[in-house]
């Protein structure tokens, strides 16, 4: 059954490192289900050893028929050396090693009833468990392919230009080089992130993001892995390796998130080690003190202790527990969230407040215009105007967002005459014959023009030295962050907090359109850090952020959650990456860490509560040989199909 090795199981020229592995040889060929060893079984393989385990219980069904009666004993010998094969070497290598998992125990129990007699209970432990060992093996391995389905956002070649003749090649992708021209066709994939070359380049990004509408990369900008081109054809110099790539890194999370143990794991995995021998102690007990004491036949202490063995395998703990969490990481995945071990999923299960930062994250981090305020004899109109012709040839978000809202009311805005920057403060031209003066209130001061007391605003514009009016910015507001913040609420969250460098009417406005308990404004990333620190004493907090400056944040948080587009900074320093679905993919993390803690918790009792009834009833005689391998083989089979619903998990 699946040990410990499916956790760390590294090789390194075929030899298997893991301490609790098993792996014995020097070439390691771990069949234990769950092992990311390259020698374990895939679908194929497990469905062949199916067959032939039903081939074995044919023949062992022969043995009760009385012509073939004389035979019983070989026929049963024969049956369990093929169909326990794997599970009698894995656990006689295990005990002449001292290590003591499930197939130690399963492999006494069945040499045991040979020995005494009762080789027919041996085959159909050896039997039975094989059976179950192997329908476990087939649902790990699907369970692994739906994360393995990753794979498919990162194509494994590219269209590489000759530097020699300009010929295009198709070659592996993992063989290009960084600096590398490459031509990515209409509806292929991009195999590395690479700068655009082209004019432009339009792109489907939704495998990467979630993101429905496509994107609009210009010359200079970096076109990322996993993308699908659309329109026209684009060249690009590749600024990243194959392994290095935003799908690459995408896929490196999902499959390294299983890997890490969480503190339930943990638990079990020091469990199994110390509960085994105890279990094998115990048996010996139940078989020597009747027996010697002469309140039992040796027979009957025999198949006692037999009993007491089978069911106490603790193979329904070691495999569904792991599973729980690999199917609700990978179902996780899925729905566009990222969880890079199972120990988030704990704390996450358990969150008490979640913390935001703002631009980007509450918000979107595109800004529009929320106000004009006008000065006697101009109009909002001419306010507007007047601004866009100022900030007609600037790049700056603040200018290209003027000009929008000046586009869409229909103005027309003539083109400057003369410009004149003046650097961190605004702009001052030349347009109809007047001098039009935009920018902040430093450059107001600057020029000595005065300005009324308005409070707030991103631009100020005068004509011709005579103020005329302001024009106030602000963010947009995520459709789903005050949703998000409710969903939290029922889920168990207490509190919603938001942190943001903005000034306090920014903050103010923006907390009480997503429903946030309260806010702290003004804040430099170290005060950011002092905040959540404070938070944190009131229970376990989850940050959530997309800058670089967000950084040391989603460190110091219980929790780090970042934006799927969000800075490699942020995502680096996260331990969920929200990857679709924008910040309400927060609360489907939540949703199902809850999932996965309780998935956990009903198999852990379930699994306890039968192995005790049947422990008891064994050690006093009332248990027959197929309630021990129910309490072994068919609670995991029930716990693993328990676990594996995850996969189809709604949140």
């Amino acid at each position: 059954m699946a040990d410990h090795c499916h956790d760390h199981c590294e090789h390194e020229h075929h030899h298997c490192h893991d301490d609790h592995c098993g792996c014995h040889n020097d070439h390691c060929e771990c069949h234990k289900h769950g092992c990311a060893c390259h020698g374990g079984k895939d679908s194929d393989e497990i469905k062949k050893e199916l067959i032939l385990i039903g081939i074995c219980a044919f023949v062992f069904a022969l043995s009760f028929i009385p012509l073939f009666k004389p035979f019983a004993l070989f026929i049963c010998l024969a049956v369990t050396l093929v169909a326990g094969r794997e599970v009698l070497k894995e656990g006689f290598e295990d005990l002449m090693h001292l290590h003591f998992g499930e197939e130690t125990l399963m492999s006494i129990a069945v040499a045991a009833a040979f020995i005494i007699g009762e080789y027919v209970e041996g085959t159909m432990v050896a039997l039975l468990f094989t059976f179950g060992e192997n329908l476990e093996g087939l649902a790990v391995d699907r369970s692994k392919k739906n994360i393995a389905a990753l794979a498919d956002i990162r194509p494994d070649t590219a269209n590489i230009i000759c530097p020699n003749d300009g010929d295009i090649e198709e070659v592996p992708a993992e063989e290009v080089e960084v600096g590398s021209e490459i031509v990515i066709k209409v509806g292929e994939r991009v195999p590395l992130d690479c700068r655009v070359l082209s004019e432009s380049a339009t792109a489907d990004a939704s495998a990467l993001t979630g993101e429905s509408l496509p994107v609009q990369i210009e010359k200079g900008g970096i076109l990322k892995a996993g993308c699908v081109v659309l329109g026209t054809t684009v060249h690009g110099e590749t600024v990243s390796d194959y392994g290095d790539s935003a799908a690459a890194r995408i896929i490196e999370m999902v499959e390294g998130a299983s890997a890490k143990k969480g503190v339930t794991e943990k638990f079990i995995t020091r469990f199994s080690e110390i509960y085994t021998p105890i279990v094998i102690v115990l048996a010996a007990l139940v078989f020597l003190v009747p027996w010697i004491f002469g309140w039992l036949p040796v027979s009957e202490s025999a198949h006692r202790a037999l009993v007491f063995l089978v069911s106490s395998c603790p193979c329904a703990l070691v495999l569904s527990i792991p599973l729980a969490y690999f199917a609700g990481i990978g179902s996780a995945s899925k729905m566009g969230v990222i969880i890079k071990g199972s120990e988030h999923c704990e704390r996450l299960a358990k969150v008490k407040n979640a913390v935001f930062d703002k631009t980007g994250t509450l918000t979107s981090g595109k800004l529009h215009v929320s106000e004009i305020r006008t000065a006697e004899g101009f109009s909002e109109k001419d306010v507007l105007r007047f601004a866009a012709s100022a900030e007609a040839l600037s790049d700056h978000p603040i200018a290209k967002c003027v000009a929008a809202k000046a586009e869409e009311s229909g103005l027309s805005f003539p083109a400057a005459d003369e410009t004149n920057e003046i650097a961190g403060k605004g702009m001052s031209v030349f347009a109809e014959g007047k001098n039009i003066v935009c920018g902040n209130k430093k450059l107001f001061e600057h020029m000595s023009i005065v300005l009324p007391e308005e409070r707030g605003a991103n631009l100020y514009i005068a004509v011709n030295g005579t103020y005329a009016g302001a024009i106030f910015l602000e963010d947009t507001v995520r459709e789903d962050s005050f949703e998000t913040a409710q969903k939290l609420r029922t889920l168990g969250v207490e509190h919603c907090f938001m942190l943001t460098g903005d000034n306090e009417h920014a903050a103010s406005k923006t907390a009480s359109e997503c429903g946030i308990d309260g806010y702290f404004a003004s804040l430099m990333p170290e005060d950011k850090v002092d905040r959540i620190e404070e938070i944190k004493k009131s229970g376990i907090t989850v940050f959530t952020g997309d800058g670089i400056n967000d950084a040391p944040v989603l460190a110091a948080a219980d929790i780090g959650a970042a934006m799927g587009m969000g800075t490699d900074a942020a995502i680096e320093s996260a331990d969920i990456v929200l990857m679709k679905g924008g910040i309400s993919a927060l609360a489907k993390a939540v949703a199902i860490s809850k999932k996965i803690m309780e998935c956990v918790r009903q198999n852990v009792i379930f699994i306890m509560a039968v192995k005790v009834a049947v422990l008891i009833l064994g050690a006093l005689g009332y248990a027959p040989i197929w309630l021990a391998v129910f309490a072994d083989v068919g609670v995991c089979l029930l716990t693993v199909l328990w676990s594996l619903r995850l996969l189809r998990a709604k949140v």
